[in-house]
Protein backbone atom coordinates (compact mmCIF):
# COMPACT_ATOMS: atom_id res chain seq x y z
CA UNK A 1 0.00 0.00 0.00
CA UNK A 2 1.35 3.43 -0.93
CA UNK A 3 2.08 5.87 1.87
CA UNK A 4 -0.51 8.33 0.50
CA UNK A 5 -3.23 5.68 0.62
CA UNK A 6 -2.22 4.67 4.14
CA UNK A 7 -2.35 8.29 5.28
CA UNK A 8 -5.79 8.81 3.75
CA UNK A 9 -7.13 5.65 5.39
CA UNK A 10 -5.77 6.77 8.74
CA UNK A 11 -7.33 10.22 8.39
CA UNK A 12 -10.60 8.62 7.34
CA UNK A 13 -10.62 6.46 10.49
CA UNK A 14 -9.91 9.50 12.63
CA UNK A 15 -12.64 11.49 10.89
CA UNK A 16 -15.22 8.74 11.35
CA UNK A 17 -14.43 8.43 15.05
CA UNK A 18 -14.31 12.20 15.55
CA UNK A 19 -17.64 12.72 13.79
CA UNK A 20 -19.28 10.20 16.11
CA UNK A 21 -17.60 11.69 19.19
CA UNK A 22 -18.45 15.33 18.49
CA UNK A 23 -21.86 14.37 17.13
CA UNK A 24 -22.70 12.55 20.35
CA UNK A 25 -21.00 14.81 22.90
CA UNK A 26 -20.44 18.18 21.25
CA UNK A 27 -17.25 20.22 21.32
CA UNK A 28 -16.94 20.76 25.08
CA UNK A 29 -17.58 17.20 26.25
CA UNK A 30 -16.00 15.58 23.21
CA UNK A 31 -12.40 14.51 23.72
CA UNK A 32 -9.37 13.11 21.97
CA UNK A 33 -9.15 10.45 24.67
CA UNK A 34 -12.62 9.16 23.78
CA UNK A 35 -11.62 9.01 20.12
CA UNK A 36 -8.57 6.97 21.12
CA UNK A 37 -10.86 4.46 22.86
CA UNK A 38 -12.06 3.39 19.41
CA UNK A 39 -8.61 1.92 18.79
CA UNK A 40 -6.86 4.91 17.22
CA UNK A 41 -3.42 5.77 18.54
CA UNK A 42 -3.21 9.28 20.03
CA UNK A 43 0.10 9.83 18.23
CA UNK A 44 -1.60 9.26 14.88
CA UNK A 45 -4.24 11.85 15.70
CA UNK A 46 -1.68 14.51 16.63
CA UNK A 47 0.42 13.60 13.61
CA UNK A 48 -2.50 14.47 11.34
CA UNK A 49 -4.20 17.22 13.36
CA UNK A 50 -2.60 19.92 15.49
CA UNK A 51 -5.15 19.72 18.29
CA UNK A 52 -8.79 19.14 19.21
CA UNK A 53 -9.82 22.51 17.73
CA UNK A 54 -8.43 21.68 14.31
CA UNK A 55 -10.09 18.26 14.30
CA UNK A 56 -13.45 19.73 15.36
CA UNK A 57 -13.27 22.41 12.66
CA UNK A 58 -12.54 19.74 10.06
CA UNK A 59 -15.64 17.87 11.21
CA UNK A 60 -17.73 21.06 10.93
CA UNK A 61 -16.35 21.70 7.44
CA UNK A 62 -17.02 18.11 6.37
CA UNK A 63 -20.61 18.30 7.63
CA UNK A 64 -21.19 21.60 5.82
CA UNK A 65 -19.66 20.39 2.53
CA UNK A 66 -21.68 17.19 2.51
CA UNK A 67 -24.93 19.00 3.25
CA UNK A 68 -24.38 21.55 0.48
CA UNK A 69 -23.49 18.80 -2.01
CA UNK A 70 -26.61 16.83 -1.06
CA UNK A 71 -28.88 19.87 -1.52
CA UNK A 72 -27.36 20.69 -4.92
CA UNK A 73 -27.47 17.07 -6.10
CA UNK A 74 -31.18 16.95 -5.29
CA UNK A 75 -31.78 20.15 -7.23
CA UNK A 76 -33.37 21.72 -4.18
CA UNK A 77 -32.21 25.29 -4.70
CA UNK A 78 -35.18 26.71 -6.62
CA UNK A 79 -37.69 26.99 -3.80
CA UNK A 80 -37.66 27.37 -0.02
CA UNK A 81 -39.91 24.37 0.66
CA UNK A 82 -37.78 22.05 -1.48
CA UNK A 83 -34.64 23.45 0.11
CA UNK A 84 -35.85 22.91 3.67
CA UNK A 85 -37.08 19.40 2.82
CA UNK A 86 -33.65 18.53 1.41
CA UNK A 87 -31.99 19.79 4.58
CA UNK A 88 -34.38 17.74 6.69
CA UNK A 89 -33.72 14.59 4.65
CA UNK A 90 -29.96 15.07 4.85
CA UNK A 91 -30.01 15.49 8.61
CA UNK A 92 -32.29 12.49 9.09
CA UNK A 93 -29.76 10.37 7.17
CA UNK A 94 -26.64 11.84 8.83
CA UNK A 95 -27.17 12.02 12.58
CA UNK A 96 -23.63 12.99 13.57
CA UNK A 97 -23.49 15.72 10.93
CA UNK A 98 -26.86 16.98 12.11
CA UNK A 99 -25.72 17.36 15.71
CA UNK A 100 -22.45 19.03 14.73
CA UNK A 101 -24.31 21.42 12.43
CA UNK A 102 -26.75 22.37 15.18
CA UNK A 103 -24.03 23.16 17.70
CA UNK A 104 -21.76 25.00 15.27
CA UNK A 105 -24.67 27.01 13.89
CA UNK A 106 -26.51 27.96 17.06
CA UNK A 107 -23.96 27.68 19.87
CA UNK A 108 -20.40 27.59 18.50
CA UNK A 109 -17.45 27.44 20.90
CA UNK A 110 -16.55 31.09 21.50
CA UNK A 111 -12.90 30.62 20.58
CA UNK A 112 -13.87 29.03 17.25
CA UNK A 113 -16.71 31.37 16.25
CA UNK A 114 -14.65 33.17 13.59
CA UNK A 115 -13.30 30.10 11.73
CA UNK A 116 -16.72 28.46 11.94
CA UNK A 117 -18.22 31.59 10.37
CA UNK A 118 -15.72 31.27 7.52
CA UNK A 119 -16.61 27.59 7.05
CA UNK A 120 -20.30 28.49 6.77
CA UNK A 121 -19.74 31.26 4.21
CA UNK A 122 -20.69 28.96 1.30
CA UNK A 123 -23.74 27.70 3.17
CA UNK A 124 -24.82 31.26 3.95
CA UNK A 125 -24.49 32.18 0.29
CA UNK A 126 -26.61 29.19 -0.74
CA UNK A 127 -29.18 30.15 1.88
CA UNK A 128 -29.27 33.69 0.50
CA UNK A 129 -29.70 32.57 -3.11
CA UNK A 130 -32.59 30.25 -2.23
CA UNK A 131 -34.35 32.97 -0.24
CA UNK A 132 -33.90 35.50 -3.05
CA UNK A 133 -35.35 33.06 -5.59
CA UNK A 134 -38.34 32.43 -3.32
CA UNK A 135 -38.92 36.13 -2.74
CA UNK A 136 -38.83 36.79 -6.49
CA UNK A 137 -41.97 34.63 -6.82
CA UNK A 138 -43.94 37.04 -4.62
CA UNK A 139 -45.10 40.63 -4.94
CA UNK A 140 -43.74 42.50 -1.96
CA UNK A 141 -45.74 45.14 -0.17
CA UNK A 142 -45.27 48.70 -1.42
CA UNK A 143 -42.22 50.26 0.19
CA UNK A 144 -40.61 46.91 1.03
CA UNK A 145 -37.60 45.97 -1.08
CA UNK A 146 -36.12 42.52 -1.51
CA UNK A 147 -33.07 43.75 0.38
CA UNK A 148 -35.32 44.82 3.28
CA UNK A 149 -36.96 41.41 3.33
CA UNK A 150 -33.61 39.61 3.30
CA UNK A 151 -32.28 41.72 6.16
CA UNK A 152 -35.45 41.10 8.15
CA UNK A 153 -35.29 37.35 7.70
CA UNK A 154 -31.57 37.29 8.54
CA UNK A 155 -32.17 39.30 11.71
CA UNK A 156 -35.05 37.05 12.78
CA UNK A 157 -33.00 33.93 12.11
CA UNK A 158 -30.07 35.24 14.16
CA UNK A 159 -32.36 36.19 17.05
CA UNK A 160 -33.97 32.76 16.93
CA UNK A 161 -30.59 30.99 16.90
CA UNK A 162 -29.44 33.04 19.91
CA UNK A 163 -32.54 32.07 21.86
CA UNK A 164 -32.93 28.52 20.56
CA UNK A 165 -30.90 26.51 23.07
CA UNK A 166 -32.44 28.23 26.10
CA UNK A 167 -35.45 25.91 26.56
CA UNK A 168 -34.32 22.81 24.73
CA UNK A 169 -30.72 22.19 25.78
CA UNK A 170 -30.43 18.90 27.68
CA UNK A 171 -34.22 18.47 27.54
CA UNK A 172 -34.37 16.51 24.30
CA UNK A 173 -32.01 14.45 22.14
CA UNK A 174 -29.80 16.49 19.76
CA UNK A 175 -31.54 15.20 16.64
CA UNK A 176 -34.93 16.21 18.04
CA UNK A 177 -33.48 19.63 18.77
CA UNK A 178 -32.44 19.94 15.15
CA UNK A 179 -35.90 18.95 13.88
CA UNK A 180 -37.43 21.62 16.10
CA UNK A 181 -34.86 24.17 14.91
CA UNK A 182 -35.54 23.48 11.23
CA UNK A 183 -39.32 23.53 11.73
CA UNK A 184 -39.16 26.92 13.43
CA UNK A 185 -36.86 28.39 10.76
CA UNK A 186 -39.51 27.38 8.21
CA UNK A 187 -42.21 29.02 10.35
CA UNK A 188 -40.24 32.26 10.56
CA UNK A 189 -40.02 32.45 6.77
CA UNK A 190 -43.70 31.53 6.42
CA UNK A 191 -44.69 34.27 8.90
CA UNK A 192 -42.48 36.76 7.08
CA UNK A 193 -44.18 36.05 3.75
CA UNK A 194 -47.79 35.56 4.82
CA UNK A 195 -48.07 37.23 8.22
CA UNK A 196 -49.87 35.86 11.26
CA UNK A 197 -53.31 37.49 10.89
CA UNK A 198 -56.05 35.86 8.81
CA UNK A 199 -56.20 37.60 5.44
CA UNK A 200 -52.99 39.47 6.07
CA UNK A 201 -54.80 42.84 6.21
CA UNK A 202 -54.78 45.63 8.76
CA UNK A 203 -58.08 46.30 10.52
Amino acid sequence: MKQEEKTERTKSRIFDAAMKEFGANGYTAGSINNICKTGINKGLIYHNFKNKDELYLECVAKSCREMISCIKERGATEGFVEYMNARKEFFSEHEAEACIFLEARTNPPHSLAEPIGEIYAEFDELNRLVLEKELSKHTLRKGVSKEDAMKYFSAMQKLYNLDFLKGVQEKMPPHDQLELHELNIYKIFDFMLYGIAEGGEKS
